[in-house]
Order: C-alpha cells, then sequence, then structure tokens
C-alpha cells in the first residue's frame, strides 16, 4: 500500500451572495413610498464549475483509498512469502490450501531454500528488503541473538491464543522468551538421543547405561578388536571430531549437565569446560579407545552394524530407513552424569543420582518485521502452530517417512508417545536445553565458529593428552564470538 497523500485538497471558492443595489432616493419632497429595486449578478459558471470538479475529484480520493483499504483489511491480494527448509512442498502443501480456502484473498507462497549458506543468504534479503523478502522464515533456535532486530515480536494475542507459555515444551520458553515477549514460534522439536545395537548389547549381557560411566565401562566391554588393534567393533562413537556426527551436540550436553557456562570467563567455568574436554576424549585414548580415525563416520559405521553406542537427533531415524539398516536397534535417553562427588565408574547410579538435562536442537519460524502484511502472516502462523495443523502435517509427513516432525506441544506428546523410537525425545523435551554447538545448521555463523573452536580444542587435547593450554585457547575463542555477536550471559 502507498502511503496517504497528506498535502491538503485544493478549496473550492465561496459562492458570493447576490448584492443589492438599491434605488437612488427621491429627488422631491413628495411625502410617498419609495420602491427599492433589488437586481441579483449573475451566477459564475466557471466557479461552479470548479468547485463541483474539486468537489468530484476529492470525493474520488476516498472512495479509491476505501476500497483499497477494503481490499487490503479483506486480505485480497495478500501473499505471504513463506521460507522453509527441510520440509518439501507435499507435506506442508495441503495445510496451505486449507489456510487459503479459509482466508480467502491471503495467499501462501512457500519456497523449500537450499541449507548451503541459508542463514547469510537469509539475513541479507531480510536487511535489504525487496520483492522475494520473506514475510516469514524459517531459523535454528539458537540464531535468535543473532536476528534479534530481524524477528517480529510474537503479538501477546497469538502468544496466548497458542498457548505457549503452558502447552509448549518448557525449553521454548526459556531460549526464545526474550524480555517477556516470544521472538519466534515452533512447529517442531529435536534433540540427542543414545542408539544403541540391540544384537551387540544382548550378546554381551549388557544393558543400556543410564549413566557416562556406565557407557564407558560398557563400551569398553562392547569393543572388538582384531590380532592387530584394529577396531572391527566399536564400543561408542565419542571422542574425536572428525567422523564423529553430532560430536559437538554431544560435548555441548556434557558441558550443560556439568553445569558450565561457558560464556563466563571465570576459574570455575574454565575447569569445568577442561574436565569435559578430558573427558570426552577418554573414548578415543582410555586401553587404546574404543574409537577412533580408522572409522568411517559414526553414522556410516552405526548402520553397518559395527558401533554399539550412537548419538543421533530423532530424523537419523529417516537415514536409517533410507540406508536400509538391516539390524533391529533402540533408542534411549541420553546418559546423564552423577550428581554426587567422588562416585566409582563401577557403581551402578539410579535416576536419583544423576542428572535430568538433555540437549534441544530445533528449528522455529520467525516473521519480518518489515514485511508490509504483518498482521496476516501472525493470522498464518497462529493457524500453522495449531493442534489441527499440528495433527495435519505429522500425518502428510508420515506418508513420504516413517513419522512427521516431533509435535512441540506437551498435550500432544501421547499421540506420538506410543512409538519406541520416538518416545526417548518426547519425554526428554521438557528437561532440555541448546548452546552455540548445534551440529548441522549450516549456518557460517555462530554455530560453525564456536564448533571450529571447540574442535580444535579436542584435537590439541587428543594431541598432548593435556587439556590445560587448549582450554584456555578455546576461552580466547569464546570471548571473541561473545563480543561479536553481543552474546549475554
Amino acid at each position: 500500500m502507498t502511503e496517504t497523500d497528506n498535502t491538503e485538497a485544493p478549496v473550492a471558492p465561496p459562492i458570493v451572495p447576490p448584492t443589492e443595489e438599491l434605488a437612488p432616493p427621491p429627488t422631491d419632497n413628495t411625502s410617498h413610498v419609495s420602491s427599492r429595486v433589488i437586481t441579483k449578478k449573475p451566477f459564475n459558471k466557471k466557479i461552479i464549475f470548479i468547485g463541483v470538479g474539486v468537489v468530484v475529484a476529492v470525493l474520488g480520493v476516498l472512495l479509491i483509498f476505501k476500497l483499497f483499504t477494503e481490499k487490503k483489511a479483506t486480505g485480497e491480494e495478500v501473499t505471504l512469502n513463506y521460507w522453509g527448509l527441510w520440509e518439501e512442498n507435499s507435506v506442508i502443501d495441503g495445510a496451505i490450501a486449507d489456510f487459503e480456502a479459509n482466508n480467502p484473498g491471503i495467499k501462501i507462497k512457500y519456497t523449500r531454500k537450499d541449507k548451503e549458506n541459508y542463514r547469510s543468504i537469509l539475513m541479507s534479503r531480510l536487511q535489504k528488503g525487496g520483492e522475494e523478502t520473506p514475510d516469514i522464515f524459517r531459523i535454528h533456535s539458537t540464531w535468535v541473538p543473532v536476528f534479534q532486530d530481524l524477528l517480529e515480536p510474537v503479538p501477546q494475542a497469538t502468544a496466548t491464543n497458542l498457548q505457549l507459555d503452558t502447552d509448549f515444551f518448557d525449553v521454548y520458553k526459556a531460549e526464545l522468551k526474550k524480555s517477556g515477549t516470544y521472538r519466534a514460534i515452533p512447529i517442531m522439536y529435536d534433540g540427542l538421543a543414545l542408539f544403541y545395537n540391540k544384537a551387540i548389547l544382548d550378546s554381551a549381557g549388557v544393558t543400556v547405561p543410564k549413566g557416562w560411566w556406565e557407557l564407558q565401562t560398557a563400551a569398553e566391554k562392547l569393543t572388538v578388536k582384531d590380532e592387530n588393534g584394529k577396531l572391527q567393533v566399536a564400543g561408542a562413537a565419542v571422542g574425536l571430531v572428525d567422523n564423529v556426527d553430532q560430536w559437538s551436540d554431544i560435548v555441548g550436553l556434557l558441558m550443560k549437565q556439568n553445569g558450565v557456562n561457558p560464556l563466563v570467563d571465570d576459574k570455575e567455568n574454565n575447569q569445568k569446560i577442561q574436565n569435559v574436554l578430558e573427558y570426552y576424549t577418554l573414548f578415543a585414548t582410555k586401553n587404546g579407545g574404543v574409537w577412533d580415525q580408522s572409522m568411517p563416520n559414526s553414522t556410516d559405521a552405526f548402520a553397518a552394524g559395527k558401533v554399539a553406542f550412537y548419538f543421533g537427533p530423532v530424523w537419523r531415524i529417516y537415514n536409517f530407513a533410507d540406508m536400509n539398516v538391516s539390524f533391529e536397534y533402540g533408542v534411549a535417553t541420553v546418559p546423564q552424569l552423577p550428581t554426587i562427588a567422588n562416585v566409582s565408574l563401577d557403581q551402578p547410579l539410579t535416576e536419583a543420582d544423576l542428572t535430568n538435562i538433555h540437549w534441544a536442537s530445533y528449528w522455529v519460524e520467525g516473521v519480518n518485521p518489515g514485511s508490509k502484511y504483518k498482521k496476516e502472516a501472525w493470522k498464518f502462523m497462529e493457524y500453522l502452530a495449531s493442534k489441527e495443523t499440528l495433527s495435519k502435517m505429522y500425518t502428510a509427513a508420515s506418508q513420504v517417512r516413517a513419522f512427521g516432525e516431533l509435535y512441540p506441544r506437551k498435550s500432544m506428546a501421547e499421540m506420538i508417545s506410543t512409538n519406541d523410537k520416538i518416545r526417548p525425545f518426547i519425554t526428554a523435551a521438557n528437561n532440555s536445553s541448546g548452546w552455540f554447538l548445534a551440529g548441522r545448521t549450516f549456518d557460517s555463523g555462530l554455530n560453525d565458529e564456536m564448533m571450529k573452536y571447540f574442535g580444535d580444542a579436542i584435537n590439541e587435547t587428543l594431541k598432548t593428552r593435556d587439556a590445560t593450554k587448549a582450554t584456555e585457547t578455546l576461552r580466547n575463542g569464546i570471548n571473541q564470538l561473545k563480543s561479536r555477536y553481543k552474546l549475554t550471559e
């Protein structure tokens, strides 16, 4: 819509009332009533035409403005550009069609973008504007601080109608709500879980570990090497960087469980970071390691039946289905650290002795603050995050893969918890959180840069078997990113 013209419309000149011409007074003294002759000047037709023309012009402008604003109000000729990233059109087209049918005039143009350089392209487009700028777009949860000036705050009415505070997992409130206002809306959830090869565990009589120290002991027991010491079966795909998918998520999880605030530069937090580096690398160094560089990447190795324990997000289940994994595998919640000090590695721990901290890595939908159609955008977002639409998209996705994206709502958890492979993610969701070590966001920014610093620190620790200097270098890197991206503690 063009801006309203604020200049005043020309005003028609006033119509001059007829003048009275008086007859001269009588010249004699005869007593009589003099007659007063009144004559009228003829109307100025030119003035009349000008006045009528101006009135018609003003009425025409008002009529056009009224019609145009009515079109805008009723949604006519409004097209919302929606940039997605992972969902194919077949999954979301049905939901869009229903919305358009119930909201005549509002059209949704969904474009599935390529993951490479997506973050930088999106940010540039939002800053510069233009016809192809998205009104609605998908970003990773860890991008919210970086996009804070490019995200329209969620209206309170929308947050209330969707029950964001009460029905959505608590992680969203902690990570998406800033200064009392949500910055984006989640329509999915994902995190990290422990995958395990049932046959390998059963053959050795090993149960799924609840704690990290139990995992380390079990992994050592399940590791198989040939006479030359080469790994044939790895106990756990943990300990390295180059061939461990999700290594950064695992390290992020360990830091969360170890009570680290990586943005705080003090002795306590730096010591805890050092402890995480030392522990993570033990899987590759202690007793020759349960994982090494001779193994292929962890996802391929697990799919080939050569790994007992593997960490991955829920979408790896789709990958394994595509890879025709022939063996039976299970999924469990991630191991936890003990809450008490000086616990023996071999001591069995109950859940009461362990933390209950999990890792979240998910995507959310934001609205462009520069959009001309923010009202319509929020209307669509409120529809998209509703229970009915989430269920509809889950069903559509289940036609093309094993299942759809995990529901972000607590009230919908039971609907998919009957799936043994999904249940561990859902049960952990309310106690999960993330950080700027989220793997596979392809952001070429905060996550990837943070991963580079942590990856270098892990490799330095593996090389020297001492994490002291590696932690110092890592701390400098974290502080640089904290300053560059204006991260708050």
